[in-house]
């Protein structure tokens, strides 16, 4: 069994070991001059735009415009364009019954 001196001891040293570890990480010691370098630092170089590279192929899809117009109406002009020419009173009230319900 260890003694109480030697246990003590090898606390002090993983104690000092840690705490060297956490300066030597500390980003206070990553920004800090070194010696025998001037405190005046070059300006950042202007940084080139880096395109992710992505795990799975990206496509892009043409977006198309918006139909405002109302389901009866795309409806009305369907009808009427699969008709063609002009509308007699029949074919008016065919497709005013079939677009009723939309």
């Amino acid at each position: 069994m260890p003694t109480m001196q030697a246990a003590s001891g090898s606390i002090y040293v993983a104690a000092i070991i840690i705490i060297g570890l956490l300066v030597v990480a500390s980003p206070q010691a990553q920004t800090r001059p070194k010696l025998g370098t001037s405190f005046q630092q070059a300006a950042p170089a202007a940084q080139a735009t880096i395109e992710p590279v992505l795990p799975y192929p990206v496509y892009v899809v043409p977006v198309q415009q918006r139909d405002e117009r109302k389901p009866k109406q795309r409806c009305w002009d369907d009808e009427t364009a699969r008709a063609g020419g002009t509308l007699s009173d029949l074919d008016r009230t065919t497709i005013d019954l079939k677009c009723s319900q939309r």
